[in-house]
């Protein structure tokens, strides 16, 4: 055991209190050697080295332009697939036009170029309405009547001028009108909101 503690001294006697290690006599510094490796390089090393990570530095940038331009063809492909399949599914809409998408629900026939009360500039207008029922069973009743809704529609808004109907407000008090009169010719309550789909005033 002695001759393990003699060892583990001699060890410790070597290290001194910076960290150089003291072998054989002689100090050894870490830094001064990295700066002995680096001067003994010769200069065409050095040069070879620059040359060699601008290389590196130019396939990187040219590997990562290909990527990119390679990458944005799979995007551009991939866009084109949602519009073709975005077609195909207004065509299968358009071809199920008749069929009805909310029973509750009254598309009345467009309404083309009403005239506006008073005189101005846009003194006409064309509107499509689509009617919410209170309950779908009320969709053979309303569709019935669709003639007396068309006149009151027509009625109701020849009474309004331009200027009332570019404001929100005045959409919404037609709106409230066209749904008394309306559930007026009914026995009870059957249209729940009047939606304007379509509202160009010309």
């Amino acid at each position: 055991m002695t001759c393990g503690g003699n060892v583990a001294e001699d060890l410790l006697e070597e290290i001194d209190e910076n960290g150089a290690l003291t072998g054989g006599g002689e100090e050894i510094d870490a830094p001064a050697k990295k700066k002995s490796f680096l001067s003994k390089l010769p200069k065409p090393s050095k040069k070879w080295m620059i040359i060699g990570a601008i290389v590196l530095i130019v396939l990187g940038g040219g590997a990562g332009a290909l990527f990119f331009f390679f990458s944005g063809d799979d995007e551009a492909e991939m866009a084109l697939v949602p519009e073709t399949v975005q077609e195909i599914s207004i065509q299968e809409a358009l071809d199920k036009k008749d069929e009805m998408i909310f029973e509750d629900v009254v598309v009345l026939a467009p309404f083309v170029r009403i005239p506006l009360r008073g005189s101005s500039a846009m003194g006409m207008i064309s509107l499509n309405i689509s009617l919410e029922l209170t309950d779908h069973r009320y969709r053979k009743s309303v569709v019935t009547m669709e003639d007396r809704i068309r006149k009151i529609v027509t009625q109701q808004v020849r009474e309004m001028t331009w200027l009332e109907l570019r404001h929100p407000q005045g959409k919404i008090e037609l709106k409230y009108a066209l749904l008394k009169r309306m559930n007026g010719i009914f026995p009870k309550v059957m249209i729940r909101n009047v939606y304007f789909t379509n509202f160009l005033m010309q």
